[in-house]
């Protein structure tokens, strides 16, 4: 008679379980990197779009982000000729304006967002010149002191302005082919340009429209200090600061920075 070896029922249902541990430990980190990569294409490409927007309108116009106004800040009609919306829109002609649905969206969507309000997670901070003027409304640190102190009056100073989650009253944001989303924040003064002092505009760039998470990305730290900025795969999320500046779009902070540059 022939032998016949294999195994039995118990190890094989031990196997399994242990195969089945493995894979829920391991499985959720994968996901993660690969929407991590998938975010990091999507970031790249997106602006890389902006940036053939602006030099095509300066080969084809002569102008660009220092010469273009912001769009104005009340009511929620189309970009006036002249503006930074209007321009991105004529370049980017694939682009859609979608302000209404994406705010109404996209905050119930967003990670941890309270039920029923219509912010999206995060504020954004962004790293912006302030030109000095020698009174109160120069910017202070936490202490109450002036971080223009010791700067001569009419010189920039780099500093940290934290915008609240966008809202459809405050930005504008347009959809593209690929459902890659880009907005930028309407001006409080409409006569002002790109490079106005203190007038800088800056935008946000969502790589995957109204879907979760929404949240800005952000230092593994928690803190935007320079070289320090690490942010892992697994951390990468689909929202990203970019600030308009003269011919270029470019990341506005230390973790949409490490982004662009790294691995």
């Amino acid at each position: 008679m022939t032998k016949r070896f294999g195994f039995t029922l118990a190890e094989v249902l031990i196997t399994l379980g242990i195969i089945g541990v493995v894979a829920a430990m391991t499985i959720p980190t994968l996901i993660s990197n690969t929407n991590g990569a998938q975010f990091k294409s999507a970031y790249k490409k997106a602006l890389s779009s902006l940036n053939q927007a602006v030099l095509m309108n300066v080969a084809m116009e002569d102008t660009d982000f220092s010469t273009l106004k912001k769009d104005e800040a009340t009511g929620t009609a189309e970009a006036t000729d002249g503006s930074l919306g209007a321009m991105l829109k004529d370049r980017l002609q694939s682009a859609t304006d979608i302000t209404d649905t994406y705010f109404a969206n996209a905050g119930k969507k967003a990670e941890d967002a309270a039920a029923g309000t219509e912010a999206l997670e995060d504020a954004m901070t962004y790293h912006v010149e302030h030109v000095c003027t020698g009174t109160a409304s120069d910017p202070q640190d936490e202490d109450g002191d002036s971080l223009c102190d010791g700067i001569e009056v009419g010189k920039p100073v780099e500093i940290d302005k934290t915008v609240a989650a966008p809202t459809a009253s405050a930005w504008r944001v347009y959809a593209l082919a690929d459902g890659t989303v880009f907005g930028y924040l309407k001006g409080t003064n409409g006569a002002a340009n790109c490079s106005a002092p203190n007038e800088k505009c800056i935008g946000f760039i969502d790589v995957n429209g109204d879907t979760a998470p929404n949240t800005t990305i952000k230092c593994d730290s928690g803190e935007e200090v320079d070289d320090a900025c690490e942010v892992d795969n697994a951390n990468v999320k689909d929202i990203y600061p970019v600030i308009f500046h003269g011919q270029t779009v470019e990341p506005a902070n230390d973790a949409a920075r490490t982004v662009l540059f790294g691995k």
